[in-house]
């Protein structure tokens, strides 16, 4: 039984180790920096739960050559986790410092990353990924679950990516074919739509770039891959279940530690009416895998639970965001943007 449960919790970890270190080896391959910067905003997130947790259950240790301490991994994977954004956070008072976020004057203060004027992220949430001395820290998460299956399975690495040569073709042409820009963009024009306070302005810029980017990711893997490799069983559904699980549990611990946001609230009604109250335990059951300690088995109706409410869930999420907020790229916004230019120039000269 105990020699059962150790390979369930080795092939958790092998699944999340391959599918981070996949959507590695296909940002890799795609040139436009735009789309790079999209991947890796979703693989340094996570990467940092990956790393923490097998560190936590001792099936990693820490590259000498690099200049981390497992303080700095625990630290960064808590913030992604636990982290509130709130105005009160000195972090979201640094951020929006240096990012000069006001909400007020009709300034250009934060950009967006848009696909066919459909934003998929906000560089609020990223800010520090530019941050120089904290490179090293990101990308060791980001290189740790590849260089962990180079290191532990060299043979079955290079077998399955033999396999996934056709999709990984595909996947590479399908993001080259999407339209990503980079929209500097204005916070009091993003909130002009509805009266909502400074608080939940900031958890917006928050959590909207994390959702969309999952959600993201989830279309690029839409073939949903599943098959085996000697006792070792891969599958992209069951490592997109869980990354949604852990973005529901977030959301379920921003409602307790904040009861006055409205915009949590709405969230919270829309999902009363849409989604089956058992869907909760279970999601819980899914993303506590997170942890490589144990194992929680899921049964095929419980993956049939969280297939069928989790995107319901990320779309509440987005659909209530998206009603606050006002996006329009036309004549308006050019003008806006030309004259901000000029104003930028003649300060600099």
């Amino acid at each position: 039984m105990k020699k059962n449960m150790n390979l369930k919790i080795l092939n958790e970890i092998v699944n999340d180790a391959f599918w981070l270190g996949y959507i590695l080896e296909i940002k890799k391959h795609i040139s436009n920096y735009n789309k790079k910067e999209i991947l890796s905003s979703f693989l340094v997130f996570y990467s940092s739960i990956f790393v923490e947790e097998t560190l936590k259950a001792n099936y990693g240790g820490l590259n000498k050559d690099r200049n981390i301490t497992l303080e700095d991994i625990e630290k960064f994977r808590n913030y992604n986790l636990k982290h509130y954004p709130s105005l009160d956070s000195r972090t979201t008072k640094r951020i929006m410092k240096e990012m000069e976020i006001e909400f007020e004057p009709n300034v250009f203060d934060i950009v967006l990353y848009a696909n066919n004027s459909k934003i998929i992220d906000i560089n609020f949430r990223e800010w520090d990924l530019a941050n120089k001395e904290k490179f090293e820290l990101y990308d060791s998460l980001i290189a740790t679950p590849y260089r962990w299956l180079q290191i532990l399975i060299p043979d079955i690495l290079n077998k399955v990516l033999e396999m996934m040569e056709e999709l990984t073709h595909k996947y590479i042409a399908k993001l080259s074919k999407m339209n990503i820009d980079k929209k500097s963009y204005s916070t009091y024009r993003l909130f002009k739509k509805k009266k909502i306070t400074d608080s939940e302005k900031v958890y917006i810029l928050e959590r909207y770039g994390l959702v969309k980017t999952t959600m993201f990711i989830d279309e690029i893997l839409e073939d949903k891959i599943s098959f085996d490799v000697g006792k070792l069983h891969f599958d992209s559904t069951i490592f997109m279940r869980k990354i949604k699980a852990i973005i529901m549990e977030m959301m379920w611990n921003d409602k307790q530690t904040d009861e006055n946001n409205s915009i949590i609230d709405k969230i919270f009604e829309k999902n009363e009416k849409s989604i089956a109250g058992d869907f909760y335990h279970i999601n819980r059951k899914c993303r506590n895998n997170l942890h490589y300690c144990d194992y929680n088995c899921l049964s095929k109706k419980d993956n049939e639970i969280l297939d069928k409410y989790q995107n319901k869930y990320l779309n509440n999420i987005i659909e209530t965001f998206d009603s606050y907020i006002f996006i329009k790229f036309g004549l308006s916004y050019n003008l806006s943007l030309l004259f901000a230019k000029l104003e930028y120039w003649s300060r600099s000269r």
